[in-house]
């Protein structure tokens, strides 16, 4: 298990309320996706995507203080988290496990998500998480980039 979510500072959770919300959000998941996903390349990961997601999902907010520190998306009609990204400056601080128990209580249901199979770092962290990898026939599979996915599970 994670370290909890620093108890010197307070962690506020909600949803993004307007555009420039959206924005400062997707400008963390440029920064966070590009530093965490070596094997993609470069410009792979680009805020005005991340602004085309969230026209369709709902986007919750993680900060301390006044500071944006994660982000989380969820394509609501299928329960599926899109986007999970903690500043590179706050990880390990517990704030993705909080994002994702403040989104399941939210949720009511099982979520899923999928993952590129060469994030060593994010299978670590879903799985010691309760995440369990389907084994179904559509629960894997390679991108139009040819890397590996795996669709995992929390119930």
């Amino acid at each position: 298990m994670g370290r909890p979510v620093c108890s010197t500072l307070s962690l506020t959770i909600r949803k993004a309320k307007n555009a420039a919300e959206i924005e400062d959000a997707a400008a963390l998941y440029e920064r966070a996706g590009t530093a965490a996903f070596s094997w993609r390349p470069v410009g792979h990961f680009q805020a005005r995507d991340f602004i085309a997601f969230a026209k369709e999902e709902e986007i919750w907010l993680a900060y301390m203080s006044d500071a944006l520190v994660g982000i989380l998306s969820i394509f609501r009609a299928e329960n599926f988290i899109h986007c999970l990204y903690v500043d590179p400056n706050a990880q390990g601080l517990g704030i993705g496990r909080a994002l994702v128990d403040f989104v399941r209580q939210k949720a009511g249901h099982a979520l899923t998500l999928k993952l590129d199979v060469p994030n060593r770092n994010a299978i670590k962290f879903y799985e010691a998480t309760g995440w369990e990898r389907m084994t179904g026939l559509d629960d894997q599979g390679v991108d139009d980039a040819g890397i590996k996915w795996a669709r995992y599970r929390l119930a």
